[in-house]
């Protein structure tokens, strides 16, 4: 018996010419569908919170293809501009395009050649509050894309002066935060 009847056993007897050819060929492809590094294409993205006036990291890039990238979009829905609307475009050539009017305070420091669009965000305001949407023009598979929501912290810095009581003596206090700092110290020491 050769290799491929002794493997079939009695059923190779019965018809070795199908057991020859076709059946090692099949065996073939499921071990090599089993042992193959299956990677699919997928948009990563992540939800980002900062404090207003910091600065955001929009991350944003493709994993699991091949394929050829066209461009990178972005979009936002944000308080200021509740409508979804392109706001920046980067090509191979030409690099970053704003759509309506620049913005200093976005940044590219991905890499196209990487598949990778993230962008710096800086002095982010309540208004820029949102979500923005990455879009990846790839060819053939066409656009691929990944939303991520940004969400802003509380005041960092109160302009007018608080004035409070503070475990029973009057306190004049410029920042939001030194007031809810004293005010935690004040419930434990009356707890």
């Amino acid at each position: 018996m050769d290799g491929a009847a002794s493997f079939c056993g009695s059923f190779c007897h019965n018809i070795p010419s199908i057991c020859d050819s076709a059946l090692p060929r099949v065996l073939l492809m499921i071990v090599s569908l089993l042992c193959a590094d299956v990677e699919a294409l997928q948009v990563i993205g992540g939800s980002v919170t900062v404090e207003q006036g910091g600065t955001a990291i929009l991350s944003c890039y493709v994993t699991g293809t091949n394929d050829d990238l066209i461009q990178i979009t972005w979009q936002r829905k944000t308080r200021e501009k509740p409508h979804n609307d392109n706001f920046l475009t980067i090509l191979p050539r030409e690099g970053v395009q704003f759509v309506n009017g620049g913005d200093d305070r976005f940044k590219y420091i991905g890499n196209f050649n990487d598949k990778n669009g993230t962008l710096q965000f800086s002095n982010v305001a309540l208004k820029d509050e949102g979500s923005y949407t990455c879009i990846f023009t790839l060819f053939p598979s066409g656009n691929q894309k990944t939303e991520i929501p940004l969400n802003l912290l509380g005041i960092k810095k109160h302009k007018t002066k608080l004035y409070f009581k503070y475990c029973g003596r009057l306190f004049v206090r410029q920042t939001f935060h030194h007031v809810a700092r004293m005010l935690t110290n004040c419930v434990l020491q009356l707890s």
